[in-house]
């Protein structure tokens, strides 16, 4: 069992939660996701990338969208409540290397797994830029955890209720028109938003 220590919503549909997982938060590395599963009988495995971690405290920390059965019923459960299984640390982690300069792109809920990305790429001594963003201000998710990181932070909404009035693709494009250029970009985000950032960052 894994306990629940904290919850939040951080915004109508997403929520971050900090779970108890001693030898996940050992383990994992940035761009690794867990396999969840409620209970211990047929219930539904969901994989979500592991947002954060702590391997001092033991615990990692899951951002999700509450749009199915399971990330509904998770959305519900509180402090104290137990999540059944925990499989992971899963997946090729990301690699993390000294380039220089990184710029970290991320949109609406894709700013989740972007975060452990960037605080690596920080912790590796890049000098890092963080451009995050959303349709409107209440959709913006981890803003203090990506300033926190950055050497330069830029948010955008679409409907200009906070930060620059842009797609994030925007200020991007500007960063990779400057001289001198990024050394590196990892955007997450949807197709539309990852198609142009890989026409835009082509050399």
């Amino acid at each position: 069992m894994h306990h629940i220590l904290e919850r939040d919503k951080l915004s109508e549909s997403v929520f971050k939660v900090r779970v108890e997982a001693p030898h996940i938060a050992s383990e994992r590395k940035p761009g690794q996701f867990v396999i969840l599963q409620l209970d211990t009988d047929f219930g539904e495995r969901i994989p979500l990338t592991i947002a954060d971690a702590n391997a001092d405290e033991g615990w990692i920390m899951l951002i999700f969208q509450a749009v199915g059965k399971t990330t509904h019923l998770l959305a519900e459960m509180q402090v104290g409540d137990s999540i059944a299984n925990l499989l992971g640390p899963l997946g090729q982690p990301t690699h993390i290397e000294n380039v220089g300069r990184v710029v970290c792109v991320g949109g609406g809920i894709g700013v989740a797994p972007l975060h452990p990305i960037a605080k690596g790429m920080k912790a590796a001594g890049n000098e890092v830029i963080t451009i995050i963003g959303a349709r409107s201000k209440e959709l913006i998710i981890l803003e203090d955890e990506m300033k926190a990181i950055a050497d330069a932070f830029i948010c955008c909404t679409d409907d200009g209720s906070y930060g620059r009035k842009a797609l994030v693709t925007e200020p991007l494009k500007e960063l990779c028109e400057a001289d001198p250029r990024p050394n590196l970009v990892v955007a997450i985000g949807p197709p539309i938003m990852m198609k142009f950032c890989a026409e835009t960052t082509r050399p």
